[in-house]
C-alpha cells in the first residue's frame, strides 16, 4: 500500500455505515414519494398551465439541465475536503427549497398564477440541483462503504427500501387527497397538494439523521499544488474531462446518453396520456405506481445478487428490453381499456435492475481516487440529454397530440407514433451495453 494512501476502515464500521445508508435511502424515499414528480404535475394542473404539455416537458426537464453544475461538485468537494460534510450541507438546503413549494403555490402570495407556477419551477429546480450536488459525494462515499464483491448486493438491498418507502409515500398522499376531495368538496384542490409537499420536506429532513451518524470512511489524500491560481484550475479541468478521455467509460457514457434521450422523449407523453386522453385521476396512476413499485421491492435484492455473480451488464441488457416493452401497453391503450396500461407498469419493474446495476456499474468503471469526477460527468450528460428530448417531447404533445401521422398507406395517432419510436429505440440501448466491457470483480477485497 502506498505510504500515503488511506487506512481501509475497519469491517464494523462499514457494516455500520450501510446500515445507516439503507436507512437514510428509505426515510428520503418516503419524502420524495410524498412530493414526487406526478404530484407536483398535479399541482401544476392546478395553477391553471396553459400548455400542459411543454409544462410538464419543463418540470421534467428543467432539474436535469440545472444539473449541469454538478460538473462543478468534484472542485467544491476537494476544497471543502470531506464528503460527509458537502453531502449533509446540500440536502439540508435541498429539503429547505421543498419546504418553500407550498407557500409558492398559496393563491395571492405571488401576483399571478403564472408567477407562482414560474415559481414552483424555480424552486423545483433548486432542490433537485442541491440534491445532485450531495448525491456526487454520496455515490463516492458509498463505493468506499460497500466492496466491489458485495456491492450489487447492498445497492439491491438499499434500491429495495428506496422502493419501500416511495411505494408507502404514494399510496398514503393518493388516499389522502382523495379523502379531502371526497369530504371535503370545498377546499381548494391546492391545499392537499401543498401540505403533502410540506411533509415530504419533513422527511427530507428526518433523512440527514442517518447521513449525519453514518462514518465518513478514509478520506481520499488530498491533492497538493503549487501556490498559484492557475494550478488548482488546471487540476480541475483535468479531473473533469477525465471520463470523457477514458476507452473504458466511454460505452457506459453513450449508453447512459442514449437510455436518458430515448426515455426523456416520451415522458411528456407519458404522463399525458393517462390523465389528459385516458381520463385515469391522480388515485389510479398512483396505484400504477405503487404496483409496480412493490414489484420492484421484491426484486431489486436479487438483481442485486445475479449483478454480484454474472455481472452487471447481463442483467441491464434484459431489463432494458422488458422496459422498451413496456410502451406497447400504452399503444394498446384506450379510454374503454385502459387497463391494458397495467402491463406497462409490471414490465416497469424492470427498472430495478437498471437502478442497482447501472450506478454499479459506474462505480466499477471509475478510479476510486477520482470516481466522484466520473459521476459527476456521468450523471450531468445523462440529464442533459434527458432534459433536452423531455422538452422536444413535451413540445411535441402540445402541437401534435390532436394529428394523425400518416406512414406510407397506413395512418396513425399522434401517440401510437411516438409510443412504437420510444420502443424501438428504448430496445436499441440493449445493443449499445454490448459495447461495455465490465472488469471482473475485486476478488482481492473480501472483507465486508
Amino acid at each position: 500500500m502506498p505510504p500515503n494512501a488511506p487506512t481501509p476502515p475497519p469491517v464494523f464500521q462499514r457494516r455500520r455505515a450501510r446500515r445507516l445508508a439503507v436507512w437514510n435511502g428509505a426515510v428520503w424515499a418516503i419524502g420524495n414519494g410524498l412530493a414526487g414528480t406526478t404530484l407536483v404535475i398535479y399541482l401544476a394542473r392546478e395553477l391553471h398551465a396553459e400548455r400542459l404539455g411543454l409544462t410538464v416537458g419543463l418540470i421534467v426537464a428543467a432539474p436535469r439541465i440545472a444539473g449541469l453544475l454538478r460538473l462543478g461538485a468534484p472542485a467544491l468537494i476537494e476544497r471543502i475536503g470531506d464528503r460527509k460534510r458537502f453531502c449533509v450541507a446540500c440536502f439540508l438546503f435541498s429539503a429547505l427549497m421543498l419546504s418553500a413549494l407550498p407557500w409558492a403555490c398559496v393563491p395571492g402570495r405571488l401576483p399571478t398564477p403564472a408567477w407562482s407556477l414560474s415559481a414552483l419551477i424555480v424552486l423545483w429546480c433548486l432542490y433537485h440541483l442541491l440534491q445532485y450536488l450531495g448525491t456526487v459525494a454520496l455515490w463516492s462515499w458509498l463505493a468506499d462503504v460497500a466492496p466491489t464483491r458485495i456491492r450489487g448486493r447492498f445497492l439491491g438491498l438499499r434500491e429495495r427500501w428506496m422502493v419501500a418507502g416511495t411505494a408507502a409515500a404514494a399510496i398514503g398522499v393518493g388516499l389522502f387527497i382523495w379523502y379531502v376531495s371526497r369530504y371535503y368538496p370545498g377546499l381548494p384542490a391546492w391545499i392537499p397538494y401543498g401540505i403533502a409537499a410540506g411533509i415530504g420536506a419533513a422527511f427530507m429532513f428526518a433523512a440527514l439523521t442517518p447521513l449525519i451518524l453514518m462514518p465518513s470512511m478514509s478520506p481520499r489524500p488530498a491533492a497538493t499544488y503549487p501556490k498559484t491560481f492557475h494550478s488548482p484550475v488546471r487540476h480541475s479541468l483535468k479531473s473533469l474531462l477525465s471520463p470523457f478521455r477514458d476507452v473504458r467509460f466511454l460505452p457506459l457514457l453513450l449508453f447512459g446518453c442514449w437510455f436518458s434521450l430515448f426515455n426523456g422523449v416520451t415522458q411528456s407523453a407519458q404522463r399525458f396520456f393517462p390523465v389528459e386522453v385516458l381520463g385515469l385521476p391522480l388515485l389510479v396512476m398512483l396505484s400504477l405506481e405503487t404496483g409496480s413499485r412493490l414489484g420492484r421491492w421484491t426484486v431489486s435484492p436479487r438483481l442485486g445478487a445475479l449483478a454480484d455473480r454474472f455481472g452487471n451488464r447481463p442483467v441491464m441488457i434484459v431489463c432494458q428490453l422488458l422496459v422498451a416493452a413496456g410502451l406497447l401497453f400504452f399503444v394498446a391503450a384506450t379510454r374503454a381499456h385502459w387497463t391494458w396500461l397495467v402491463g406497462a407498469w409490471v414490465l416497469w419493474i424492470a427498472y430495478a435492475g437498471l437502478n442497482v446495476c447501472l450506478p454499479n456499474l459506474m462505480l466499477k468503471l471509475s478510479p476510486r481516487e477520482t470516481n466522484t469526477s466520473y459521476i459527476a460527468a456521468f450523471e450531468a450528460v445523462r440529464g442533459l440529454c434527458y432534459a433536452v428530448s423531455a422538452i422536444v417531447g413535451g413540445y411535441l404533445v402540445d402541437h401534435w397530440r390532436t394529428c394523425n401521422v400518416s406512414l406510407g398507406c397506413v395512418e396513425a395517432q399522434f401517440f401510437t407514433v411516438l409510443f412504437l419510436f420510444g420502443w424501438v429505440t428504448r430496445s436499441l440501448g440493449a445493443a449499445i451495453l454490448l459495447l461495455v466491457k465490465e472488469p471482473a470483480g475485486q476478488r482481492a477485497d473480501n472483507r465486508n
